[in-house]
């Protein structure tokens, strides 16, 4: 089991590049072909311009989108150059609304897709609706990586958030070529539940799935300590010195996390480490 086929998506010109560079070292370290695609993504808002000025509107945007993606093109090509990886590059122009089916389809045929980490304060609209696409309509594991985050694809030590829930089952079978090349796998739960099937051995069954791969998996249980479990993943992972963190995504559904919170919200506004995360 390895990943022969991975993706990144470039929408802007401007934001960081933490995810191509993670992309490219990954591809490299795993031997993958590695996809770009470039989006042009046209803004235009029909609504919002009086009658006869509509049709130059939307021209002119699209063609604003449509040189986006070509500007995208040209620093992926000259970036890639001298690599010594497979790699193509791909340019399209979508609106808003076309985004998301188009991302949901193209994504599928991939193993994993990396993107820039959503909902932080650098990020934008696009961001999340890549990452949602990618996750929901493709159902493909992503590896998330913030501003400022290490782009080395050499991923040492490996935390295994862990729930018992299916989206950490996911995520962690999703992450087993990563999880065996590590030279440990942390599996670590918060406060797991005291009538649950694993209450006398929490994490238990997952460490003997993971070491049956050749895996060298540990459990750590802590105690609820901090208010958010992100934050105390994230201190957690800082105190053990971990490259990056394995956990599911949305336990509870999208609305009730951008209405109530929840550890994958929480998660993507403030990891400063590569996620990989799976539903």
């Amino acid at each position: 089991m390895s990943y022969k086929s991975i993706a990144t998506i470039l929408h802007d010109p401007t934001c960081h590049r933490a995810a191509l560079e993670m992309a490219i070292s990954f591809a490299r370290k795993t031997g993958a072909h590695l996809h770009i695609l470039c989006v042009g993504v046209d803004h235009t808002d029909p609504g919002y311009y009086y009658a006869g000025a509509q049709a130059i509107a939307v021209q002119q945007n699209i063609e604003v989108a449509q040189g986006v993606a070509s500007e995208l093109e040209a620093i992926a090509r000259a970036r890639l150059a001298a690599e010594d990886i497979t790699w193509d590059v791909e340019n399209v122009t979508t609106m808003p609304g076309g985004l998301d089916p188009f991302i949901a389809d193209s994504m599928r045929f991939f193993d994993l897709v990396v993107v820039a980490a959503p909902y932080q304060d650098a990020g934008s609209r696009t961001d999340a609706l890549v990452f949602e696409a990618c996750l929901f309509g493709a159902s493909r594991p992503v590896l998330v990586v913030p501003e400022g985050a290490k782009t080395d694809a050499m991923f040492e030590k490996l935390m295994v958030a862990w729930d018992d829930g299916m989206p950490a089952m996911t995520a962690a079978r999703e992450a087993i070529p990563l999880i065996t090349a590590a030279a440990n796998a942390e599996i670590t739960i918060i406060d797991p539940p005291v009538h649950g099937r694993d209450r006398s051995d929490p994490g238990g069954r997952l460490a003997s799935y993971l070491v049956r791969f050749g895996a060298r998996a540990n459990v750590v249980v802590l105690a609820r300590s901090q208010p958010s479990v992100a934050n105390q993943l994230l201190m957690r992972a800082k105190e053990s010195g971990v490259d990056l963190l394995v956990m599911g995504a949305y336990g509870h559904s999208p609305m009730r996390e951008a209405i109530l919170g929840g550890a994958t919200r929480d998660m993507l506004r403030v990891t400063h480490m590569p996620v990989f995360m799976s539903h």
